[in-house]
């Protein structure tokens, strides 16, 4: 009997190094899966990331599926997903989750960048390609991954746009205050904005830092009141602009110009909820419906149109995620970890925020860095003028 289960062992074994292609033609459906905040302090964010998963999915499928040319057909795709209540720990555990217990062909990633700096190890070692959805801190990229793909423009480029728009109007904007949530993220933007505004020639008169998820600013915009800046910029993730746009109006704060990082991108909770308070405001270009790139209008009609909402940026980094993730499918013809990830290391790929070619770190060759202002209560691309 024990060399009848030696036997058994040997053929087991030959069968999976021997079976890649012939388990995909097996296999009826394609397994994706991935952590999100649904609940917790990233509820905002990470709750239009899901929506994105899920109607591209649906889409997909209405479509017959994913075509592989392994499996020799198209095949469906099928979510899996696990609320993390927008902690990390609790994020590993459901990667650890999805991979050991639930086999996941491939995963999506969480939102923003902490999740995904986090939960990247753990799936790095495990061998599974992952395109990023709203995770631009360029630590996430420093660390040799070969395994991990940008979908956003990297924070170190982010704020480029502001930099260029403010040196335009010299005359005008001389000092500049800042204040900037304690996030990952936010703390990679600022790195990267003060010293540019300072190379380009600007001062900074208040320089603050706030909590994660702070809702109370009155004592730190009177400093920046008092400072007098001509310009302030806020490096902040949801909702805290909703409190500090509102704040500002009733402490009396008037700059000149004042951007902030993320607000008027969710149009119904910032431009909605703050109506005339919003206006002008300028936020950094992320994506936008109008950015002249195929399928960016089809894919906010159909947003709109499922959710009865407009989908912030938060949601089109997700779907460029996953077009990303098909097309390296298809050009892979698998649905293999290595076979797909060779394939968006080698790829271009064309999405809703323009084309998607990728260096060793997994960033893409190609950053569109823009700014947006809310004029007549809607958000409009503004800069620069090309």
């Amino acid at each position: 009997s024990g060399t009848l289960l030696w036997l058994a062992a040997l053929l087991v074994l030959f069968g999976l190094g021997a079976a890649p292609a012939e388990a995909q033609q097996a296999k009826e459906e394609i397994v994706i899966g991935y952590s999100m905040s649904l609940t917790g302090k990233f509820a905002t964010e990470g709750s239009d990331v899901h929506r994105a998963y899920q109607m591209w999915a649906e889409d997909v499928n209405k479509e017959g599926g994913i075509p592989v040319k392994e499996a020799g057909r198209k095949l469906p795709v099928r979510l899996i997903y696990y609320d993390d209540g927008s902690d990390t720990n609790n994020a590993i555990k459901n990667y650890e989750r999805l991979i050991s217990k639930d086999r996941v062909d491939l995963l999506l990633s969480p939102w923003g960048s902490g999740h995904n700096f986090a939960v990247t190890p753990l799936i790095e070692k495990d061998g599974y390609p992952l395109v990023l959805s709203s995770a631009g801190s360029d630590a996430i990229f420093s660390r040799n991954f070969t395994h991990i793909f940008e979908t956003t423009q990297l924070a170190s480029n982010l704020y480029n746009a502001i930099v260029d728009y403010l040196s335009s109007i010299k005359d005008q904007v001389k000092t500049v205050a800042i204040a900037h949530e304690n996030f990952l993220f936010t703390q990679a933007l600022y790195d990267s904005v003060k010293p540019k505004l300072e190379k380009a020639g600007f001062t900074i008169v208040a320089d603050e830092q706030y909590p994660l998820g702070g809702q109370d600013f009155t004592s730190l915009l009177t400093k920046v009141r008092e400072a007098k800046p001509d310009a302030f910029i806020l490096i902040n993730i949801m909702p805290s602009s909703i409190y500090m746009t509102r704040q500002m109006n009733e402490v009396g704060l008037k700059p000149k110009f004042y951007a902030v990082n993320i607000g008027p991108m969710y149009t119904e909770e910032f431009i909605g909820k703050l109506g005339p308070l919003s206006e002008g405001v300028a936020e950094t270009g992320f994506w936008h419906p109008d950015l002249p790139f195929e399928g960016a209008r089809k894919f906010f009609d159909s947003f709109v149109a499922r959710y009865k909402k407009a989908p912030s940026t938060d949601a089109a980094y997700a779907y460029v995620g996953v077009q990303v993730l098909q097309q390296g499918i298809e050009l892979a013809g698998s649905f293999g970890h290595e076979r797909v990830n060779t394939a968006l290391h080698a790829g271009k790929f064309n999405t809703i925020l323009g084309p998607f070619q990728y260096d060793a770190k997994g960033t893409n060759k190609e950053q569109t860095i823009f700014l947006a202002q809310v004029q007549n209560g809607k958000r409009v691309v503004v800069w620069p003028k090309n």
